[in-house]
């Protein structure tokens, strides 16, 4: 790129920060009296049956409803020259945002009301759910079943609470996840920048989360196997049970258990505490460089290791 080109685009942009904040005072800062675009609500009926659904979106946000009869129905509140093509093929139903905006029409205009897509839909089951958003929120409620589900999200944040008859695949860069009464066979989260929260969720083989950085909590779980890598992030599980393992690995972060059980423990962090409570006895075997170790004299059951670098191990078992 030309040097020249590069001082006009720089130019452009110091004085289109110069024009919204002028005008951000002006409205007493409030960003509502500062949204200048044209919205519409485009609506889609089809009658076709399908079994799949894929939805690639840029800024809308996503959620679900049940139709009110046997149609299938989407509503699209989008800014101007945002479309969405919405069809019923290969025994799928395919919502794609078309965005026939030029580039100056993202620089004339401010736009602060929240775009969105709902869709109503009339089956409780449908055999795959794939979820393709940039920067939109992403809703699914309780009120459906899935076969395999794949959602991918950049800054959006994903409620998941419908069940499945396959494996949930969720991953976001930096917003959150909360999942919420979910059976899958295997469930995989995964966020940058972000916090991951889960309730009351069966698994049946293995649940694995790994964050950047972002604290997770899980509670009232039951899996076969948990698995978790993470850079900086505490991990907070409340009466979650693995009949296999647990395997947590951490940077800098603190790990904390409340009533749970596992028929093997290992747990790994650079910086931060290991503490908690666990249902029955383990075989401890525990290191720290300059921390207090504290569990319980106990030689049987599984085997339970716990390694920190910085950071205190203590553990104590309550039966009940």
């Amino acid at each position: 790129m030309k040097k020249g080109s590069v001082i006009a685009a720089i130019v452009l942009i110091a004085v289109g920060i110069i024009v919204f904040g002028a005008a951000f005072v002006a409205s007493g800062f409030s960003f509502s009296k500062l949204d200048t675009a044209n919205y519409e609500t485009n609506t889609y009926t089809l009658s076709e049956k399908f079994e799949m659904i894929e939805i690639e979106s840029d800024e809308a946000d996503i959620t679900f409803k049940p139709s009110e009869g046997e149609k299938t129905r989407v509503d699209c509140v989008v800014r101007e020259k945002v479309k969405h093509a919405v069809s019923v093929e290969n025994d799928t139903l395919k919502i794609t945002a078309v965005d026939k905006r030029a580039w100056y029409d993202h620089l004339a205009s401010f736009s602060f009301k929240p775009q969105s897509v709902t869709v109503y839909l009339p089956s409780e089951h449908y055999t795959a759910l794939t979820i393709a958003t940039h920067t939109g929120d992403v809703t699914v409620p309780n009120l459906f079943s899935f076969g395999d589900t794949q959602i991918t999200a950049s800054t959006g944040d994903i409620a998941f609470d419908a069940s499945l008859d396959g494996s949930l695949n969720i991953k976001t860069s930096t917003g959150s996840i909360r999942i919420h009464g979910v059976h899958a066979e295997n469930i995989d989260l995964s966020v940058s920048t972000g916090k991951i929260e889960g309730e009351n969720i069966h698994c049946q083989e293995t649940l694995s989360f790994q964050v950047s950085t972002g604290k997770t909590e899980l509670t009232d779980v039951l899996c076969k196997m948990l698995l978790s890598t993470g850079s900086t992030g505490g991990v907070t599980l409340k009466n979650v049970t693995a009949t296999d393992d647990f395997n947590i690995v951490r940077d800098t972060g603190d790990v904390r258990f409340e009533s749970c059980e596992a028929g093997r423990i290992t747990i790994k962090t650079s910086t931060g505490d290991v503490t908690g409570t666990l249902r029955s006895e383990k075989v401890f075997l525990t290191k720290t460089s300059t921390g207090n170790i504290k569990v319980p004299d106990t030689a049987s059951g599984g085997r339970c290791e716990i390694t920190t670098s910085t950071g205190d191990i203590s553990i104590t078992i309550n039966s009940r």
